[in-house]
């Protein structure tokens, strides 16, 4: 099997499109794993999410997608509405409104630009999340379903932040579930029974490298795929050859 990788895609849709170019999904023996972080700060949060959904469509389990914690936080966004304390932080999460905007048509979005000047938060809020619901609910669906980790047959686990480590075997039973989006990379440079492919931290922060922005391995077994795609307008991809056991991709050779 050839498996490849990719994490935090953050809306970027055509830098998401030019790495697929890389993948050969028409092979039998290929797969995908998306490792979440879909939408958020770039500009089409919707066409990524839409992308994604259709190549799971074209190649059913060749594909998988994992959640990130912007998922997480997307489904807040939508659940929390009626909360209005959450108004605020639905602000400062969306920057420059850029995931309310790619779901919004323009008209749309306009109005929700007339109430925020109008200082109404909160019907801006409210007004979005209608929107998204009403055009949009089978994406909603969607992210609801997506699962936290995919573990191959080969000695792998693939997961957006990471596990617990210190549960050792135990790990699934043992990982909190906000950990598996959310964790730091407390176990760089430690072995563990499996290889942990991750992203949710950049490579060039959890490698230390300044300017970095391929795939890092840390030597033991922990191989992190983030290269800042806000940055660098790429879109990292790992490969792995099951028959010789090698990773390969940037910053690998």
């Amino acid at each position: 099997m050839h498996i490849y990788a990719m994490s935090d895609i953050h809306g970027c849709l055509d830098a998401f499109k030019a790495s697929l170019f890389t993948v050969d999904l028409d092979a039998e023996d290929s797969k995908l794993v998306l490792l979440g972080d879909y939408c958020d700060r770039g500009p089409d949060s919707l066409g990524v999410f839409e992308l994604v959904m259709d190549l799971q469509k074209r190649y059913g389990d060749r594909v998988v997608a994992l959640r990130g914690n912007h998922e997480e936080m997307f489904l807040e966004y939508i659940d929390e509405v009626n909360d209005p304390n959450f108004t605020q932080a639905w602000i400062l999460a969306d920057g420059n409104l850029a995931t309310a905007k790619s779901f919004l048509d323009a008209e749309a979005f306009k109005h929700v630009k007339h109430l925020l000047r109008l200082r109404e938060f909160e019907e801006a809020y409210a007004f979005t999340v209608e929107r998204i619901k009403a055009e949009h609910a089978d994406i909603i669906a969607w992210v609801r379903k997506l699962p936290y980790f995919y573990e191959s047959p080969f000695g792998q686990v693939f997961v957006h932040a990471g596990v617990d480590e210190e549960a050792g075997e135990d790990w699934k039973l043992g990982t909190a579930v906000e950990s598996l989006t959310m964790m730091l990379p407390d176990y760089v440079g430690r072995e563990f029974y499996l290889d942990v492919i991750a992203g949710h931290i950049n490579t060039e922060v959890v490698s230390g490298i300044a300017g970095y922005r391929g795939i890092w391995h840390d030597g033991a077994s922990h191989y992190y795929i983030d290269g800042n795609v806000m940055k660098n307008g790429e879109v990292a991809v790992l490969s792995y050859d099951s028959e010789t056991g090698k990773y390969s991709g940037q910053g690998l050779e």
